[in-house]
């Protein structure tokens, strides 16, 4: 019978620690949970900011300035669009396809 209440005691001692270690992945998981919440909160308020901002924008304004840097700078002008075009390209372009 020594032997019985040796392993219930065993058997309580292991349920103690499985209980515990539920409790801290617990507290971990409603951490997460938070920090998740708050990061997409940030998203949404950057979000929110950037939709005004472009709402806000005059688009008239910015086509007479980017055409006036275009005819003062046609060199330049081409390589910008060359460059974006080239890195458009490689993040657009279909994988194994290589």
């Amino acid at each position: 019978m020594a032997t019985n209440t040796a392993d219930d005691g065993m058997a309580q001692a292991v349920d103690a620690r499985i209980d515990a270690a539920r409790e801290a992945t617990g507290d971990r998981i409603g951490k997460l949970k938070e920090k998740a919440g708050e990061v997409a909160d940030a998203a949404k308020a950057r979000a929110a900011a950037l939709r005004d901002k472009i709402r806000d924008t005059d688009w008239d304004d910015v086509t007479s300035n980017v055409t006036g840097y275009v005819r003062e700078n046609p060199g330049k002008s081409v390589a910008i669009a060359l460059g974006v075009g080239f890195v458009l390209g490689l993040l657009l372009r279909k994988k194994g396809h290589d």
